[in-house]
């Protein structure tokens, strides 16, 4: 699996881990990351899944909707892979965000709902699908930022609110910010992303 590590600025402990959307690549949420915290270390991945030249992070059905034995199966060997490469960089988990927009939101609600990741909690910029709960996890220190836009064809605000359910279900703390914007990041999210950030207790300044 593709992935970038940049070392952060002044030794810092804090972690972003990034999920692009489908047909992205691994630096395209780099500048949403340096809105959230310019000195973090970055962990970002490329989707392993490939459809139509595109990488995505799960297959889709033929009738565009989730398939859930791909986000399963792909889920667990990212998890996995998190796992190994926060060894292998000296990575604090407990310390790290994910970060993730459209069907990379959707992987990393995955990530979070089905798998033991120690991550203080997650910014989902319009997730694309809500996500069945296959493990039984809690969630208690989790915090998680969703956004939507009331404009959104692609990714809905009613799907983004769903996952809100999901989350809280598992005992985690989450917001929903809606927009008037379409599909696309716009400068009000990335602000929300920012202060929502620095409100976290990671124990140092962000």
């Amino acid at each position: 699996m593709k992935h970038l590590y940049i070392k952060g600025k002044d030794d810092s402990d804090r972690t972003l881990i990034l999920f692009h959307e489908a047909g992205g690549r691994e630096t395209d949420l780099l500048e949403v990351a340096a809105m959230v915290n310019s000195s973090a270390d970055i962990l970002s991945f490329r989707g392993d899944v490939e459809e139509e030249g595109q990488a995505r992070f799960f297959k889709l059905t033929n009738a565009d909707e989730l398939d859930w034995e791909s986000l399963k199966r792909e889920g667990g060997k990212l998890a996995d892979e998190i796992v190994s490469l926060s060894r292998r960089y000296g990575i604090d988990l407990e310390k790290a965000v994910c970060i993730g927009y459209s069907d990379g939101a959707s992987m990393a609600a995955q990530l979070l709902l089905n798998h033991e990741l120690p991550v203080t909690g997650a910014i989902l910029h319009h997730p694309a699908h809500s996500i069945d709960q296959i493990e039984n996890y809690l969630l208690l220190e989790t915090v998680v930022l969703l956004t939507a836009g009331a404009g959104d064809m692609d990714a809905t605000a009613s799907e983004a609110y769903e996952l809100k359910k999901q989350l809280e279900l598992r005992g985690a703390s989450a917001e929903v910010k809606l927009t008037e914007a379409g599909h696309e990041i716009i400068s009000e999210e990335l602000m929300e992303g920012r202060v929502w950030y620095t409100e976290l207790d990671l124990d140092d300044e962000a």
